[in-house]
């Protein structure tokens, strides 16, 4: 009996060894972020809006969150002008589309893997009739996304009565269970299409790539395209290629690009540079450590540094 107390007691402060040292790790985490952040709003706004037009192809910075334009697109949205690349996903989209006059009263879109994303409302308020697609709710992937609060699989969940009037938001927001790797032939004609950080889920490289592709005989000649990914920051040699999580590298963003361009589509320049700021260089990762403000534009996937990247398209 002395013997499994003492056990039992060894076992116990070990236990409480590992959760000390995981509380440490999350406040230095915390500290980290703390003092990125405030260094980054210290910073002098850019000189030149890397907003200003045209639209390119191009990377989630420091300086395209701390851009005038992007706190007046997240206003327009409804969401705090973070340094947050998901809220930059969405502004950059939408402020896209806007800028390249693909919004308006009659236009038509279609949005892939909208998850729980306000521009579906945003979009009608504007006029716009809007496709709004995920994946089926049978999918093995629906109930993961769903836990974190990503996936609705319903009209109903992308309703946002602030951004949209509800009447206005029912005759223009149409919900269809779309697989995209298998994007159904009657979707065509769109004034427009997008998917946000969606393609890199599909299983591999060439999976997404393939979507991206289809995506494009959706829309009218002229239509534009706005598809967000994740681009590895770490290297253009090692990567995720296949897996529930598939990190593109420059250098399969450059051979896309070429695919797709010698199909007749225009792709926005490729800007590849991913800043100088603070908080391009601070990476989020694990422990994971949530607040209000956590600045997140950089983050470490299976120890390789990823952020966001917007790819820009007009079809043939």
């Amino acid at each position: 009996m002395p013997d499994r107390v003492s056990k039992a007691r060894e076992l116990i402060r070990g236990m409480r060894k590992l959760r000390e040292q995981q509380l440490a790790l999350e406040r230095s985490r915390y500290n980290q972020a703390v003092i990125a952040l405030a260094l980054a709003r210290a910073a002098p706004a850019p000189a030149v809006d890397p907003w200003s037009p045209p639209a390119s192809s191009c990377v989630c910075t420091q300086a395209r969150c701390a851009s005038p334009t992007y706190a007046e697109w997240c206003r327009r949205l409804g969401l705090e002008p973070l340094f947050n690349r998901k809220h930059w996903e969405y502004a950059y989209a939408v402020g896209v589309f806007d800028q390249m006059g693909a919004i308006g009263e009659g236009s038509r879109g279609v949005g892939f893997g909208v998850g729980r994303e306000p521009l579906p409302a945003y979009l009608a308020s504007c006029g716009c009739s809007v496709l709004a697609t995920d994946q089926p709710s049978t999918n093995d992937d629906a109930a993961r996304w769903a836990s974190t609060g990503e996936y609705t699989g319903n009209r109903e969940g992308l309703a946002r009565p602030a951004l949209c009037d509800p009447q206005l938001f029912d005759s223009r927001v149409t919900f269809r269970p779309v697989d995209m790797t298998a994007v159904p032939d009657d979707l065509i004609g769109f004034d427009f299409c997008w998917s946000l950080c969606a393609m890199e889920h599909l299983g591999s490289l060439e999976a997404g790539a393939r979507f991206v592709e289809r995506s494009l005989q959706c829309l009218r000649p002229g239509g534009i395209a706005v598809h967000t990914t994740e681009l590895n920051l770490s290297s253009d040699d090692r990567t995720l290629a296949d897996g529930p999580t598939v990190l593109y590298r420059k250098r399969d963003i450059d051979s896309l690009a070429a695919r797709l361009e010698a199909k007749g589509h225009v792709v926005a320049p490729l800007d590849y540079d991913a800043g100088d700021g603070v908080l391009d260089r601070y990476v989020d990762g694990r422990p994971w450590v949530q607040w209000a403000d956590r600045p997140v534009l950089r983050v470490d996937l299976d120890g390789f540094v990823s952020t966001s990247f917007a790819l820009v398209i007009t079809a043939a």
